[in-house]
């Protein structure tokens, strides 16, 4: 059986992105504020996130799929 491959609109990865990117900041203002090297672990994760995501809507906008 063939799946179907669902492609998402590039309006979905920057979307996603700007979420990422937001989380990130307030990660990092609880990091600055709570002096606590968890946070400044998740916010350095989720900005690789963001990051990604970013890559992502390039990549998709520039093939126009």
């Amino acid at each position: 059986m063939e799946q179907q491959r669902r492609n998402a609109s590039p309006e979905w990865y920057r979307n996603t992105a700007i979420v990422f990117f937001l989380i990130a900041a307030v990660l990092v203002w609880a990091a600055i504020t709570k002096h606590d090297w968890v946070y400044w672990a998740f916010a350095g994760i989720t900005f690789l996130n963001a990051i990604m995501t970013t890559l992502k809507f390039m990549t998709v906008r520039d093939t126009g799929k």
